[in-house]
Order: C-alpha cells, then sequence, then structure tokens
C-alpha cells in the first residue's frame, strides 16, 4: 500500500463528519435560497415560478431602500468608531499598566455575551422613566430623553450598544498585531526621542496595517448584518427609522411567510458585502505591491 495514499484517505475520514454538517447546514441552504428566490413561495403552497421577479421588485420597494439605508448609517457610523475604539483598548492592553491584563478582561467581557441580553440590558438603560442613563440626565436639571421611541436617538442608541458589545473583539485582534511588533523597534525609536503619539502614528499603526484591514472588513461584514440589536431594543422603529435590511429580510420571509422575495434581498445584501470587501482586499493588496 503507498502510504501517500492511506495518509490521503485517512485525513478524508477524518474530514468526513465536519464535511457533511458543512454541507447540510451551510451549502444546501446557501443553494436553496439563491434557487427559491426565482420563485414566489410561502411555505404552504407549490412554489410558483417568477424568474427575475423578486429582483425586479426588490429594486422598486422603497422600504428595501429606507432599510438598506438604515444599514449603511449604521455601518459608516459604527465602523470607524469601532475601530478606533478597539485600537485604544489595544494600546491600553499592551501598555506597561499594571492594569493592563484587568483591563482587556474587562474590554473584552461584553463581547460574550448573548445580543438578547445586551440588547435587553441597553433598552433598561436608555429607558425613559426609569432608565439609569435619564435618571443621570435628570441629575443636571434636563428633561429625560426618549432614546428609544424618538427618530433622533434611537439609531445612536443602538450603536453605542453595539460598541460597548463588539468593541473587545477588535481590540483582541489589534493586540495581537501590536505584540507582534518586535520591542527593538521601539526602543530604537525611543532612543532617537520620538514622544509617544509619534511613536503610536509613524511605528505601531503603519506596522499593524494588516490588521487593520482585517479588522476592518470583518467589520463592515458584522456591521452589514446587524440585526439582533435593533430587534430586541427598537423592533425598527420609531416609524421604521432604525429597520435595517437583514430586519427587513425577517420580517419579509418568517413574518409575511414571502420566502422567495427574502431570498432575493439575502443575495443582494451578499453581493453588496462581497463587492466592498474584495474592494477593500484588492486596496491592501495594491498598498503592498
Amino acid at each position: 500500500m503507498i502510504p501517500g495514499n492511506s495518509d490521503a484517505r485517512d485525513g478524508m475520514l477524518f474530514c468526513l463528519p465536519f464535511m457533511i454538517v458543512f454541507a447540510v447546514f451551510l451549502i444546501f441552504p446557501m443553494l436553496f435560497g439563491f434557487f427559491i428566490s426565482f420563485f414566489d413561495w410561502d411555505i404552504l403552497s407549490t412554489r410558483q415560478w417568477a424568474g427575475l421577479g423578486n429582483y425586479i421588485k426588490l429594486f422598486k420597494d422603497t422600504t428595501f431602500y429606507s432599510s438598506l439605508w438604515h444599514t449603511l448609517v449604521f455601518v459608516l457610523i459604527s465602523t470607524p468608531l469601532l475601530l478606533a475604539i478597539g485600537f485604544m483598548m489595544a494600546l491600553f492592553a499592551t501598555s506597561h499598566s499594571l492594569f493592563k491584563n484587568a483591563a482587556e478582561t474587562i474590554f473584552f467581557l461584553p463581547y460574550i455575551f448573548s445580543i438578547t441580553v445586551v440588547g435587553t440590558l441597553w433598552a433598561w438603560l436608555f429607558q425613559r422613566n426609569y432608565g439609569l442613563i435619564n435618571q443621570v440626565v435628570k441629575l443636571f436639571g434636563n428633561e429625560p430623553v426618549s432614546w428609544l421611541t424618538d427618530t433622533k436617538y434611537a439609531m445612536a442608541s443602538i450603536i453605542i450598544t453595539t460598541i460597548w458589545w463588539t468593541a473587545g473583539f477588535n481590540m483582541i485582534l489589534f493586540s495581537a498585531g501590536i505584540k507582534q511588533i518586535s520591542a527593538e523597534i521601539y526602543d530604537a525609536v525611543k532612543i532617537d526621542g520620538a514622544g509617544y503619539m509619534q511613536t503610536v502614528f509613524y511605528i505601531t499603526l503603519p506596522l499593524i496595517r494588516p490588521t487593520t484591514v482585517l479588522c476592518l472588513i470583518l467589520q463592515i461584514i458584522a456591521s452589514f448584518n446587524i440585526f439582533g440589536q435593533v430587534y430586541v431594543m427598537t423592533g425598527g422603529g420609531p416609524h421604521g427609522s432604525t429597520r435595517v435590511l437583514v430586519q427587513y429580510i425577517y420580517e419579509t420571509g418568517f413574518k409575511y411567510f414571502k420566502m422567495g422575495y427574502s431570498s432575493a434581498m439575502a443575495y443582494v445584501l451578499f453581493v453588496i458585502i462581497l463587492i466592498i470587501s474584495l474592494f477593500q482586499y484588492k486596496l491592501l493588496r495594491t498598498e503592498e505591491s
């Protein structure tokens, strides 16, 4: 028996259980979802061929555009904040402070909570009459703010919640990148008389550029898929001002049972995320070359 063939066979056997689960719960749903996007189907009745009808209908749907716009607003505002705050957390967690280990644990701790717990907690904090945040507002002689029921503040409240919940994940990635930088480089710039801010901007940031791009891509993908915070805290309100695209897809498919139409929207969202991710990756490769 040829050893190479035996190794390949054993490797395939070890991978087979995972590949079966992967195919059943990921590959098949993806392909089936794309398939039904060309049909009108409410689960209970027979599928009716619609061709590109769902996609044509999608681009005439004002609710789709408003949901996409709310998603873009969330992405454009939350992503820079999450990267900046995660980076600052990483700087502290990799500093010479005596509290750096405790800080790293505290910063990352919210990320292990489920979105149901996080959304319920912050919905209570933002509650108008009894919420802790409005109690602080009233201490300064101001009127309570309708954080979750006023169109001016609802999306900002969701962004604040998301930052508290997920900034710790970016901190872990940035910390790993910073720890890869040789201490000799920092010693050299100190000898040359560089200050702390000069070291951060001219040494740390350029050397962790790949990590920054990775965080950016992952964060944009995660932000485009926002759902849980909105669903738990505002339900898309007030007046649809926080309804994001994933929520609209969910409501269309599982509330109104328009499975074909919701699948079409899901694949349009997939294409949007794919294009943005490929553009960022291409930009990184161009800069490196």
